[in-house]
């Protein structure tokens, strides 16, 4: 097993599960079907979510793993790079929303 070749495949699998929690947090809050379904599934919204991207994030990385050919350090050092601004991305998308849904600018 290659440990770069993990880190990468980790790396990627982390940004399709930080994608997946953006999206479905911001759709489960414009979608009342899809909140109510979260709720169904674990008992709370946030628990299915949580539940949901670890899931989301074993499968991609173990899919990825056997996916990705062997490593260079360019391209650890670019999955490194896209995690870090796909967090950050992230983070501003859901910061956005949030603040744009307190003050009502989505009905």
């Amino acid at each position: 097993m290659s440990r770069t070749r993990l880190v990468i495949a980790s790396s990627y699998a982390a940004i399709v599960t930080i994608t997946f929690v953006t999206i479905i947090t911001i759709w489960a809050e414009l979608a009342a079907p899809l909140k109510d379904w979260l709720k169904i599934f674990s008992g709370h919204h946030w628990t299915s979510k949580s539940v949901l991207s670890v899931l989301v994030y074993a499968v991609a990385a173990a899919v990825l793993y056997k996916v990705f050919p062997e490593p260079n350090d360019g391209r650890l050092r670019q999955a490194l790079f896209l995690l870090l601004w796909s967090a950050v991305l992230g983070v501003i998308a859901l910061t956005v929303f949030y603040t744009g849904h307190h003050f009502e600018f989505f009905s």
